[in-house]
């Protein structure tokens, strides 16, 4: 006759006969900020995505463009902000610059690989990623689309809700960043898609329909 055992699981960091258990795993879609539990939103997941890529501590230098042309000046930070800040934009309906049918708003991050962070609360700009790191948080109850181009890579954050296009060139790299896997995503082009969804931090490659 075999024997069994009840193994006890126990939260990491509780001793349990001098012992600590090995790992701890979250319920899905729960973070703990300020010692209480939330639902994972689109604002823990911008501030988890800022702090991989530029450090837990960095620096903020926010820009509130007075008007359009001021918008698509500081959308290029190629040299980036003194003191290793970090350049956020945002962008409403008044000051998001206009495009036409084909016309794209280019952004450009920093060539030293800090990220440059686009909040685009209201409007309907159609944004390109053209070199370097972006973060691009998509608030806008108009719609919301980006294009990545070549080299370039962005990390798009958008609400569960929220429906996002995303048109990323060959050669470049999109990644969409949502609370649950509900947002309604429409890719296109020959770049690398992810998906990332909830407390997940994984990086699932995007498999388009095969028609």
């Amino acid at each position: 006759m075999s024997m069994s055992t009840d193994t006890v699981r126990q939260p990491k960091g509780i001793p349990v006969g001098g012992q600590f258990a090995a790992t701890i795993h979250a319920e899905p879609g729960i973070v703990l900020a300020g010692g209480r539990a939330e639902f994972v939103g689109e604002r823990h997941l911008y501030q988890r995505e800022l702090a991989a890529l530029a450090g837990p501590d960095a620096v903020i230098e926010e820009k509130y463009p007075a008007t359009k042309s001021e918008a698509r000046r500081l959308l290029k930070n190629t040299r980036g902000e003194t003191g290793r800040k970090i350049r956020v934009v945002r962008l409403d309906y008044s000051n998001a610059p206009d495009s036409e049918l084909y016309e794209r708003v280019e952004i450009v991050g920093p060539k030293d690989g800090r990220p440059i962070v686009v909040d685009v609360v209201s409007g309907l700009p159609r944004l390109k990623v053209m070199s370097g790191t972006a973060i691009v948080r998509m608030r806008s109850n108009w719609g919301n689309a980006v294009d990545v181009g070549q080299g370039a890579k962005a990390i798009i954050i958008a609400p569960a809700e929220t429906k996002t296009t995303i048109e990323c060139d060959k050669g470049g790299t999109a990644i969409l960043v949502s609370p649950s896997a509900k947002n309604r995503l429409r890719p296109f082009g020959d770049g690398e898609i992810f998906v990332s969804t909830g407390t997940d931090t994984d990086r699932i490659p995007y498999e388009r329909p095969v028609y």
